[in-house]
């Protein structure tokens, strides 16, 4: 104060008493206030002389000149001083108690409208705007359209136009000049100069902030709100105010968004959604603890937020039928809705005296430096200050007010729409509205276990704000924010939060649309750490889910560890779902989402962990001879180029994994088709069929049913590559031509692929004589080495066409499950047996080879023992990944699975065992084969 005085001189002796001990007191507690009135004890002397309110008019009309001047500097540099006037002029009332806070709050509102509405003239004059302002208008939110500034407030803005009031010919030169004028408006009032700045200014509440230009047309404003706006952006809209530029098209946007902001009927969801902003605001139930020192007086438990919050809620969602609750500022709100008998007498007073003290603290904490804080100070000497210039007696009393207050607005606030049966527990703040992420929220995330909390909340704020197609819709956005308290906790309780929630984040952009899935969830929250779960370790199957609602509502139904049908009941539930389907279009979308909701039930349970691969493969397995089997004699029905011969008949043979029964849940079905010649018939003309012309017609039906993509999705990848002459030969062949082939042309490989042959579909006596000729094939004998050389010559063929794409590529690699397939298919081809044929399992044809002696059992149990870590692997990876596993594209849950699936505790021991597997594959593949075959032969 001393070098106060010095600065001031004479000057100091021509205040009275009471105004020394309040300049005293103001410069002591505060070094900003000091340093203004250091600047000009002559504005001291004036601010005496006046009543706050008509210095504070003077200055708006010296800011309004300003405004007129065609000096763009010089009128920068004089909203900078009377912005320096008006805080000190403001301040010293406060001081003096000569206004209340919510005085203070108007004076500094009004002060802020004039200088808004100067620096958006100033930058329209600098781009030569012929009417100026006509055709633009700054829309106030927040804390400025409600008259309730703080002391350091920033201010939120909405700069809207119109371009056929702009007097600019061409609509997309009105829009350019509108975001210049925008751009300059924002720099005029908060670039720091020499002389300071004005308010700091934020755009961020207009329409879709993300993506849209700083100044945005009325009307693609007017049809973002239609279309996206959300229940925090009407509470924001509560507060609206047209403050500077064209304010008669400001008054008539904001009408033209009545509608929108005051609904007179708000459906049950959008309560909900309000409720749920509600409950993310409040921590878990009894709330966080309210400390003193460091305590944030805005944003924490019983702060101005809270206060606000309980009044704007309640004004949305009941102001659509009560005009009266229609009003910008908080205590003239929570006085409607006292009035209108939606809050108690106690609440009124309670709220409205919590409100006041906990302004006029947040204006004397902001006094001390200018600066935009809502934490008291931690330091003790700080809290000492701010006690004193709250104008408490000691610093006990500041605390004992303040807890007690902070208490009083957080009970009020938690009976808010407060229900004991549906009350969720929350971990803390979780607030997704607006477009910044909020400190608190950002807080609870990191104490969930997030590491990416940041990236999390501005994810979440997209997804609010409808920029996926899953929230477009009004209805999905306010399920959705009802689900974030209790997806977030199952997302928490992952090994990896931040991959659980990239994980659902994946699979809710994905999705066409939400309300479904999300309406299922809000009924099975117990359920979400199944599907997180499925999602972590799957991203494949998350995808899937993505695709196909049914397959969320069957595992929400059942759960991932339901047991599975009995293999012999797949049959019978896919005609018990045809039984009513009339069209052939219908029974082929009804047989694809039988389909894949069996399989996608057999895929989850494996991702899950509860089931093993030989299980899954049977599954998987019988689910497709169920479709072939249902979906062939359609097709026959379907087809009208003629009668069937009479006597003839189709059989379909498996080969491949089907055959085997080894499928996964990607597995395409490797398919022969042969049939019976039988008489011929004619057709509805009379004109004689041929045979073989019906039958290829209808092995074409047969394949597109099984193969077509309908809306439904797609069936299977069918392929025919496995029939006689391959590519090259008929779609369909007759028995007499399948036996003549595999007498004369047959190679080698065609021939092992017959002992994973299996006939699903067809007349008995034709499916009879098939199994037999197929037994009499593989037995016939032969040469050992020329049977060796061609199986080495295919494998060679299949390492350079199919090299492996990594180590886990557990078919292809060398050493891998084809090697072990191989070996089996070999000996069981030059090995004599007297009664049954070899199993068609791979595992279980190796115990039939050692017991026929064609294989020593230690070998064959090491083969087996290596088939069965190889088959878990491709069945974990088709189910996790759709393809082969890739470690650097797979999350840690994925990875220690596949790890496990080794006996390892990590990928690299995991990948060590693998190679130590394959270099003994290897090894008992040449031992029986004489060699190992080369991809470069």
């Amino acid at each position: 104060m001393l070098r106060l005085r010095e600065a001031w001189g004479a000057v100091w002796n021509d205040f009275s008493g009471t105004e020394k001990a309040l300049i005293e007191g103001g410069a002591g507690a505060s070094p900003y206030l000091r340093g203004l009135m250091r600047q000009d004890p002559a504005l001291v002397a004036d601010l005496f002389n006046h009543p706050p309110a008509v210095f504070v008019e003077r200055l708006c009309k010296s800011v309004a000149l300003a405004g007129e001047s065609s000096d763009y500097d010089a009128s920068l540099g004089l909203l900078r001083s009377a912005k320096k006037k008006a805080a000190l002029s403001i301040a010293l009332a406060d001081l003096a108690g000569a206004i209340d806070e919510m005085a203070v709050a108007r004076l500094l509102s009004n002060f802020a409208d004039a200088c808004v509405n100067a620096a958006l003239k100033i930058s329209a004059k600098k781009y030569g705007l012929d009417k100026e302002t006509d055709g633009l208008c700054v829309i106030a939110m927040g804390k400025l359209g409600a008259q309730e500034l703080n002391y350091s407030s920033d201010i939120d803005l909405v700069i809207i136009y119109d371009a056929s009031k702009m007097g600019i010919g061409d609509r997309h030169a009105a829009k350019d000049a509108a975001v210049r004028v925008a751009k300059d408006t924002v720099a005029a009032l908060q670039n720091q100069t020499a002389d300071g700045y004005v308010f700091r200014t934020d755009l961020r509440l207009r329409p879709d902030p993300g993506v849209s230009a700083l100044a945005v047309s009325a009307a693609a404003a007017e049809t973002y709100y239609e279309s996206y706006g959300q229940n925090w952006e009407r509470m924001a809209y509560i507060k609206a105010r047209a403050n500077a530029g064209d304010c008669e098209l400001g008054t008539d946007f904001l009408h033209a968004l009545r509608p929108f902001v005051w609904r007179k009927y708000l459906d049950f969801a959008a309560i909900e959604d309000v409720v749920a902003v509600k409950r993310q605001i409040q921590s878990a139930k009894g709330g966080s603890e309210i400390e003193f020192a460091g305590q944030d007086i805005k944003l924490g438990r019983g702060g101005i937020r809270e206060v606000e919050f309980f009044a704007q809620t309640q004004q949305v969602i009941l102001g659509g039928r009560n005009e009266n609750l229609r009003v910008r500022s908080t205590t003239a709100a929570l006085s409607a809705l006292h009035a209108a008998g939606a809050i108690t007498d106690a609440q009124l007073t309670d709220m409205t005296e919590a409100y006041g003290f906990l302004r006029r603290t947040e204006h004397r904490l902001q006094m001390i430096n200018d600066e935009q804080t809502h934490k008291l100070p931690t330091d003790e000497k700080d809290i000492e200050r701010l006690a004193v210039f709250a104008g408490e007696d000691s610093v006990s009393q500041l605390r004992e007010r303040l807890t007690t207050t902070l208490k009083t607005v957080r009970r009020h606030y938690d009976d808010l729409f407060h229900d004991e049966t549906t009350e969720i527990e929350q971990p803390g703040p979780l607030v997704f509205t607006g477009v910044e992420s909020d400190s608190a929220t950002i807080e609870t995330l990191s104490a969930m276990g997030f590491r990416r909390p940041k990236e999390i909340s501005r994810a979440i704020r997209r997804w609010h704000a409808g920029s996926i197609r899953a929230t477009r819709s009004e209805r999905a956005r306010n399920i959705l924010t009802s689900l974030m308290a209790p997806l977030l906790t199952a997302l928490s309780k992952s090994n990896d939060p931040d991959a659980a929630f990239f994980a659902f984040g994946d699979f809710l952009e994905r999705l066409p649309a939400g309300v479904q899935v999300f309406a299922l969830l809000a009924n099975n929250i117990k359920l979400f750490d199944s599907l997180i779960s499925l999602m972590v370790i799957s991203p494949f199957l998350g995808r899937e889910m993505s695709k196909r609602v049914n397959y969320v509502e069957s595992l929400l139904e059942n759960g991932p560890d339901a047991p599975p049908p009995e293999l012999s009941t797949y049959n019978h539930d896919l005609k018990s779902v045809l039984s009513d389907v009339e069209s052939y279009e219908s029974a082929l979308n009804a047989v694809r989402r039988w389909a894949g909701e069996a399989k996608f039930a057999i895929a989850a349970r494996l991702a899950a962990g509860v089931g093993k691969a030989d299980e899954a493969a049977a599954h998987f397995s019988a689910i497709a001879d169920a479709c072939i089997q249902e979906l062939t004699p359609r097709a026959e029905n379907e087809l009208a180029a003629g009668a069937p011969p009479a006597g003839g008949g189709l059989a379909v043979l498996a080969l491949g994994r089907l055959g085997a029964q080894e499928m996964t849940a990607a597995s395409d079905i490797d398919l022969m088709f042969i049939y019976d010649v039988g008489a011929i018939q004619p057709d509805s003309s009379g004109i004689l069929v041929d045979t073989t012309s019906y039958y290829t017609r209808l092995v074409r039906r047969i394949v597109t049913a099984l193969s077509v993509s309908t809306e439904e999705g797609a069936l299977y990848d069918v392929d025919m590559q496995l029939r006689p002459s391959g590519g090259a030969g008929p779609a369909a062949v007759s028995f007499s031509a399948f036996q003549e082939y595999y007498r004369r042309d047959a190679w080698i490989w065609e021939c092992m692929a017959l002992s994973r042959a299996r006939v699903v579909a067809g007349p008995d006596a034709l499916c009879q004589r098939i199994e037999q000729e197929i037994d009499e094939i593989l037995r016939r004998p032969r040469d050992r080495k020329t049977t060796a050389d061609a199986v080495n010559q295919m494998r060679a063929r299949l390492l350079r066409v199919k090299p492996a794409a990594g180590v886990w590529d557990v078919k292809n690699m060398l050493g891998g499950l084809t090697d072990v397939a191989f070996i089996a298919q070999f000996l069981i081809l030059t090995t004599d047996y007297d009664v049954d044929r070899a199993p068609l399992q791979t595992r279980a044809a190796l115990s039939w080879l050692a017991r026929n002696e064609a294989i020593d059992q230690a070998a064959a149990e090491r083969l087996s023992c290596a088939h069965r870590i190889y088959d878990s692997i491709l069945h974990m990876a088709r189910a996790g990944t759709g393809g082969v596993f890739i470690p650097e594209e797979s999350g840690e849950a994925l990875s220690g699975r596949m790890a496990s699936l080794c006996g390892a505790d990590d990928l690299g021991e995991a990948e060590k065992k693998l190679r130590n597997l394959y270099e003994k594959v290897a090894q008992d593949y040449q031992q029986v084969l004489g060699r190992l075959p080369q991809a470069n032969e």
